[in-house]
Formats: structure tokens, C-alpha cells, sequence
């Protein structure tokens, strides 16, 4: 095994007591992110600061380095080594900006325990707390906050020097945390990676029970090597591309079914430029196993909504996180051109593309720059969206080979995954994503599977931004594909588009207007599906049929609904939010999260 060598992190935390108190809030501007949470700091816990310590080239080399949260005393720790139960700590991280004239404004997310002085380049931006006379309060970490409206004067082009004092209450305290994001108010400003030349990633794509992809992007030409091991293993393996380049994908081929590795990203010289990351394969298929997965829409604004989103359900998932992770479409905005990719998923969700595989749909505005309307199965380098994500297309991860990226499906265990495209192939009865389509169904059968979800970008019911009742994409979609999907005994669906949060009651059979809805012939429990409400919706009692339909659009943006809200609607929310799937064996439970990390919505589904 190679150990693990992260890049010199430059980001400083300070607790000082002359600093400037910033408004706690979130604003509208649409930051993109300089320094991502859980990043790696150097840090000092001798208790005492060295002169210059804040600033761009002081000496480093005796620092220690860790992973976020750093700390000690909470068992959520990345970095528990955090000593001496002092008083005062200190902390570097290092990041790189290209046009310091683009940035309007800062701010910051941070977890802490229990206050902390924030400097920039050694110049004082934020204190978590007033410390009248050097006392500090007390402060549980219990969620990120944050600390907007910061002066961005300090940054400038190039190297810059994040910091903070993080201090305790007392040096006798049980705790001490840190962790932190930094957002630039701007869509311009592109970070560059310290380490080693790596631009993004890596990332996880088109997993398998055998084999799983991993990419990454890198300023010059070079041969990408990837060295990966079985967790808990001695014995390392080394894969390498054949020829030079700046777009690096190697697929590992080969691999034990449901297993964790660690793997490492290799520069040419044989010295290391990427953390220790884990990817763990597909299940055995067919296998019942316990399974997480993460589901957000319309996220592609890159902005703090996004990040926040973010931080609530890495909170929530903190003991627990998603085995997968789904993207309802409109990824990034407003183009989807590759740079507008890079702001909106790649500077927002860095750590969980290093260990979990992200399987996207494609919504409108993955179009608005493409060439992918006009030719589907064209996987173009002018196409970010077919360039950037690599789906299955040949049934790699289980179900039928769809031959064309937009539309595919996955297994999970015993849970079956389906992602149509509602935005550019056809969405014809006789067009290939429906005979595709029919003809995976069919093969899904109740002896394999437990679950069916499917997932696309235009719901087929929403009165909230967008109109099912008059738009075209979602009537073709609801007229045409849902009535093969409830034949087939599809249990849920989510799409996006809309930028709210509708969820329906357990239903069947309703293909037209919202004004066509009736109760007595569609509905087939009219309750919550709360376990301590109306119960859970148990598709035993209906011959197996129902589906629950949910519009999870408001990831990255909310707005108001039509009037009046469709009748079948159990819950509708305005509300920045992401959610949650919990399998367990015949049992499925859902969480929606917003964005402060409150529970919006939860019900369960039971196959008895």
C-alpha cells in the first residue's frame, strides 16, 4: 500500500478578538467554492502561535496535516489527534485563485467548537462570536453555519492563506471540532487544485459488481496511473493509460463483488498527487442488502443553496452515508458547459465523488450549450454532459443494455434503478428509450427485485414552477411511459424541473389533467404513509401496485407554486432540500431533508 500523501493544505483558522462579526445568514449571490469542506489542513496544538503563522510563506514543514472534521473528543472525527487539551489551536489550508478582480464577496461554512477567528492572508475576516474581555462561549458543532457578506479585499491572485484560531472554552474542555467551506461570490473564479496538477476529480462512475471507472483532469498531458487495494489488505495493484492526456479515465476490471478499495491517483513520477479515496462495488445482484441513496434536482447553481443542501445531508448521513447517489438533471447551470460543470458539482460535492458513484439523468440545461439534442447517441467532446459522466450502456451494473447513455439502468442488490431522458430522445411509444424500456421491465421480475425507482428530469406531475398540465415533456411522459412503468410495478419516481417539493400518496392509473383525478378510482391509500401517522403505505393490501411520484427540484433553487396544489399531493414545499432512500430488505423508508437540516417530509413503504 502506498500511504497516504495529501497535498499541503494552506488553510488557517484564528480566533482573534478585535475581528469583525459577520451577518449569519445565507445570501443570494451564487458563490463557487474556493476551499470544499471536509479538505485536508495543516495544524498546530502546541498552544502557541508562531509569528507570521496566517500568512503566504511561512515556514510549514514541522505542521502536522489531517482531514476535516479535525478535533478530538466526538466520534465523527476524520482527524482525531488534536492534543494536549489546549486552549488555542491553529490551522493552514492553501488555495489557489486566477482573477482576484471577479471576486465580489466571501463566505464561509463552518462546523466548530467552540469559536474560532478567521484570517485571509493574515488580514482578520470573520470571528465566529464575540469574546468580550477573551472569553470564549461555548459552542457545539452541531451543523455547519453560515458566515456571509465577508470582506474579499484580502484575496488576490494566485496563493492565498486561509486561517483560523479555533479555541476552546477552557483547556480542560471534552471537545474541540473544525471544519469549514469557503465560497467566492462569483461564477468567474476558478480555483486551482495544489495538488500536483489535478484540475477535478477523481471521480466514480458506471460502477459494477467487478469493476468500477474513475476520472480526473489534470493541467498537462501525462499517463494516468491509479494504484488500489482491497481494504484491509496488504497487496496493491497498479493500472496505467496508454498514451498521454488531460482527460483521464482508467476502468478497473476484476474486482471482488461488494467490496471496499482504497485507491490513490499516481502521477508519472511515481510520486503520489491524490489522497486515499474508497469505492466500494455493487452488491452481489439480486442480494438483499441494506442501501442509502442521495437524491437531488435542479443543484446545478454552485451556489451557497447548493452547498447548504449539501452540508444538511452530510449532517444527517454523518454515521451513515449513501451506497449511491442520484441527479435528477439540470446539474449545472445555466448552459451546462464544462466550466458551469466545475463550479456546480465538481467545487460543491469534492469529497463525496472521491468515494461514491454519482449516476446522473440529463435535464434541459445539460442541452442549452451541447450538441446532444441533435444526436443523442454521439458521445462528443463538445458534449460536457456525455464528456464529462460515463453511464452504462451495455447493462454493466445490471438490467438490459440501453446502447445510448441518456437512459439506462442499474442494480442495486434487489433494487432495480431506472434513468430515463425526458429532454432529447423520444419519448414515443415506438421510439428505442420506450422499447428499451419495456423490454428491461419485463426482465425485472418480482423474484429479482424487491424495488423498482426510476428517475428523469420532467416529472410527470408538478404544479410548482413548471405545469404538468399544459407543459409537453412532462404530459408525454406521464401519458406515455407511466402507464408501462405501473404495469411493470415501479414503486417510486423522481423527477426535478420544477424547483419545489411535491410528494404524492400511494396511487395508480391517473395518465391526464390534474382535473381528471378522482379519489375513489386513483387513489389507493389516501394516508401520509407515516409510521406514526396514517401508517406506511403496504402494497400487500393492493395486489402489490401503487407508486408514490416526487418532484426533488429544489436542491440548488425554490419557487412558488401554481395554484392550487394538485389534489393527490401529500406534501408541498418551497424549500431548499434533498432526499433520502433507506432500503432495508422488503421495507423502504424516506427522508426529505431541507437545506437546515430539518425533516420536511418522511414515510415508509411495505411489502409484506
Amino acid at each position: 500500500m502506498i500511504s497516504g500523501l495529501f497535498p499541503r493544505a494552506g488553510l488557517c483558522l484564528l480566533v482573534a478578538f478585535t475581528g469583525l462579526l459577520p451577518r449569519v445568514q445565507a445570501h443570494e449571490e451564487q458563490p463557487t467554492g474556493l476551499v470544499p469542506p471536509h479538505s485536508t489542513w495543516l495544524f498546530d496544538d502546541d498552544g502557541e502561535a508562531d509569528e507570521g503563522w496566517n500568512t503566504d510563506g511561512f515556514d510549514e514543514s514541522d505542521w502536522q496535516s489531517g482531514a476535516a472534521p479535525l478535533g478530538y473528543g466526538e466520534t465523527y472525527l476524520a482527524t482525531d489527534t488534536l492534543q494536549g487539551q489546549q486552549k488555542d489551536y491553529f490551522l493552514r489550508h492553501s488555495f489557489s485563485v486566477k482573477n482576484r478582480n471577479a471576486v465580489t464577496s466571501l463566505t464561509l461554512r463552518a462546523r466548530y467548537d467552540d469559536a474560532a477567528i478567521v484570517f485571509l492572508n493574515g488580514v482578520e475576516i470573520c470571528r465566529t462570536a464575540p469574546m468580550k474581555g477573551g472569553k470564549v462561549p461555548s459552542h457545539e458543532a452541531k451543523k455547519f453555519e453560515t458566515f456571509s457578506e465577508l470582506p474579499a479585499e484580502a484575496l488576490r491572485n494566485g496563493t492565498n492563506v486561509l486561517a483560523v484560531h479555533l479555541l476552546n472554552i477552557n483547556n480542560k474542555s471534552s471537545d474541540i471540532v473544525w471544519d469549514a467551506a469557503l465560497l467566492a461570490g462569483s461564477q468567474e473564479v476558478a480555483p486551482s487544485d495544489s495538488s500536483d496538477d489535478i484540475l477535478r476529480g477523481p471521480y466514480l462512475q458506471n460502477a459494477s459488481e467487478h469493476g468500477i471507472s474513475i476520472l480526473w483532469r489534470t493541467k498537462q498531458p501525462a499517463r494516468g496511473h491509479v494504484r488500489y487495494k482491497q481494504q484491509g489488505t496488504d497487496d496493491s495493484f497498479f493500472r496505467e493509460e496508454a498514451i498521454p492526456t488531460t482527460e483521464h479515465r482508467i476502468r478497473l476490471e476484476g474486482l471482488q463483488t461488494g467490496t471496499t478499495y482504497e485507491y490513490q491517483i499516481v502521477s508519472q513520477d511515481e510520486t503520489l498527487a491524490s489522497g486515499v479515496h474508497q469505492f466500494r462495488t455493487l452488491p452481489a445482484q439480486y442480494q438483499a442488502v441494506p442501501t442509502r441513496i442521495w437524491i437531488i434536482g435542479d443543484s446545478g447553481t454552485g451556489n451557497s443553496n447548493a452547498m447548504n443542501v449539501y452540508q444538511a445531508y452530510q449532517d444527517f448521513a454523518i454515521d451513515r452515508p449513501a451506497d449511491l447517489w442520484l441527479m435528477l438533471g439540470d446539474n449545472a447551470y445555466a448552459h451546462g458547459t464544462d466550466q458551469q460543470f466545475q463550479n456546480a458539482v465538481f467545487n460543491i460535492y469534492t469529497p463525496i465523488l472521491h468515494n461514491t458513484c454519482l449516476w446522473p439523468a440529463v435535464g434541459n440545461h445539460e442541452t442549452l450549450w451541447s450538441r446532444i439534442d441533435k444526436n443523442p447517441l454521439t458521445n462528443n467532446q463538445a458534449d460536457p454532459y456525455l464528456a464529462i459522466f460515463e453511464m452504462p450502456t451495455q447493462g454493466e451494473g445490471g438490467g438490459l443494455p440501453s446502447g445510448c447513455e441518456l437512459y439506462y439502468s442499474f442494480d442495486y442488490g434487489r433494487t432495480h434503478f431506472i434513468c430515463l431522458d425526458s429532454q432529447v430522445s423520444s419519448r414515443s411509444a415506438d421510439g428505442a428509450m420506450y422499447r428499451w424500456l419495456e423490454a428491461d421491465l419485463i426482465a425485472a421480475t418480482d423474484d429479482k427485485y424487491d424495488w423498482i425507482i426510476a428517475y428523469w428530469h420532467h416529472p410527470p406531475y408538478t404544479h410548482g414552477t413548471h405545469n404538468s398540465d399544459t407543459e409537453t415533456q412532462h404530459i408525454e411522459m406521464r401519458e406515455v411511459f407511466l402507464p408501462l412503468l405501473e404495469a411493470h410495478g415501479v414503486d417510486l419516481t423522481f423527477g426535478g424541473h420544477s424547483h419545489t417539493y411535491e410528494r404524492s400518496l400511494l396511487m395508480q392509473g391517473h395518465y391526464g389533467r390534474s382535473s381528471t383525478y378522482e379519489p375513489d378510482v386513483h387513489a389507493l391509500n389516501v394516508g401520509d404513509g407515516r409510521p406514526h401517522g396514517d401508517g406506511a403505505y403496504r402494497q400487500s393490501e393492493h395486489e402489490g401496485r401503487g407508486t408514490v411520484y416526487t418532484v426533488a427540484g429544489s436542491s440548488g433553487k425554490t419557487g412558488p407554486f401554481r395554484a392550487p396544489h394538485l389534489p393527490f399531493m401529500v406534501e408541498n414545499h418551497s424549500t431548499l432540500a434533498s432526499v433520502i432512500v433507506d432500503v432495508d430488505g422488503r421495507s423502504l423508508h424516506v427522508t426529505t431533508l431541507s437545506d437546515q437540516g430539518e425533516v420536511l417530509d418522511t414515510y415508509r413503504m411495505q411489502k409484506d
